[in-house]
């Protein structure tokens, strides 16, 4: 008998984030290998925090074959390397959110060319070099990591999917017009002011109704533009809910909204509402990428993209989406998107297990 393939999972920074729990799901469910999972600390100073890490991931990859970084966690990428190194295990980064993408071109928060801008390049430079495979979340992003990275060793696009609680729900009741809903964090990628000028657009030829669910940087802008365009009986501002109570929002809805942002990485991510949306059955307007490519071949009519930057093409969208005759047949959506996701896994199914044997 063939002795175990041992993994860590190291540095997850909520156990529940979508993300890292298919992750740990998917390598537990390997044939041979054991799991250990080893959170961030959360207890004490930074410094405090800083040594339980270390501690932890010491102790727990002692005789892994595998050292797997969690997402959002790049900048320790150099100690897992060095750790796993002094262990004699491979190292798995997760490079879904990278640091430079996020807080400079997506957010804007920091000045491209500062000194903090560079320092965050360095970190994501240094979390490819430390990997031995390198993960990310689409086609084209992962076509971006090789041309920045020739010397990546091995990088794969690992499709983030639908949780478990995004099943397919039938239509509602018949209302008073279309239900379009968004939920997010009022953040750049999602392009927010341009779906309410595009909703202003639509109102004037269709009745809508609309549901906002969330909270961020830009809900106050938008909250003030939706009044000065005298939206406000149709557009309701709601604060966030937990994860279970996202369903209702999206069994309630007809249209979910995708990502309009105007970043390179808004124009080659799949957003979590996407896959979501789709999986519980209702038609998703989003703007056009090569990385939902995939997707469209396993949705059909229930996604609808349009031309980026364009409020007037979202707006035509929502006037012209039929629900009811999208939605023939989708009961099935959820399976079909599953088992696109698990096709996305095999490169990594395949370095874990060809790992096993190496501590």
């Amino acid at each position: 008998m063939s002795a175990p393939v041992r993994v860590v999972h190291y540095g997850a920074h909520d156990l529940d984030y979508p993300r890292g729990r298919r992750v740990r799901e998917h390598l537990a469910s390997l044939p041979g290998v054991e799991l250990a999972t080893v959170p961030r600390s959360r207890a004490g100073s930074r410094a405090r925090r800083a040594l339980a890490d270390v501690r932890g991931l010491w102790r727990a990859s002692r005789g892994a074959d595998v050292v797997v970084l969690a997402e959002f966690r790049t900048t320790h990428a150099p100690l897992v390397h060095v750790v796993a190194g002094l262990r004699r295990a491979r190292v798995v980064v997760d490079g879904f959110i990278g640091l430079h993408e996020t807080v400079v071109v997506d957010r804007g928060d920091v000045p491209a060319r500062s000194l903090r801008a560079r320092r965050l390049d360095l970190h994501d430079r240094l979390a490819v070099r430390a990997s031995d495979l390198y993960l990310i979340d689409t086609d084209p992003r992962a076509d971006e990591v090789r041309r920045r990275h020739p010397r990546a060793r091995e990088v794969a696009a690992v499709a983030v999917g639908a949780p478990s609680w995004a099943t397919w729900q039938p239509a509602a009741p018949a209302g008073a017009g279309l239900r379009v809903l968004y939920y997010g964090g009022y953040i750049a990628l999602h392009g927010v002011d341009l779906m309410v000028e595009a909703l202003s657009l639509a109102a004037a030829r269709r009745e809508l109704q609309v549901v906002f669910v969330g909270d961020g940087p830009s809900r106050a802008r938008a909250e003030q533009r939706v009044r000065d365009l005298g939206l406000g009986q149709i557009v309701d501002f709601v604060d966030p809910v937990p994860e279970s109570g996202l369903l209702e929002q999206l069994a309630w809805a007809d249209v979910v909204l995708g990502v309009f942002g105007p970043s390179p990485k808004a124009r080659s991510v799949v957003a979590n509402k996407v896959w979501q949306g789709l999986a519980c059955g209702r038609v998703v307007v989003t703007q056009r990428s090569s990385a939902l490519d995939d997707v469209a071949e396993a949705v059909g009519d229930q996604l609808v993209q349009v031309e980026p930057g364009r409020a007037g093409a979202l707006a035509d969208a929502l006037v012209a989406v039929e629900p009811t005759r999208a939605l023939a047949g989708s009961p099935g959506v959820h399976d079909r998107l599953e088992a696109l996701v698990a096709r996305s896994y095999r490169p990594l199914s395949r370095f874990v297990l060809a790992s096993g044997g190496r501590a």
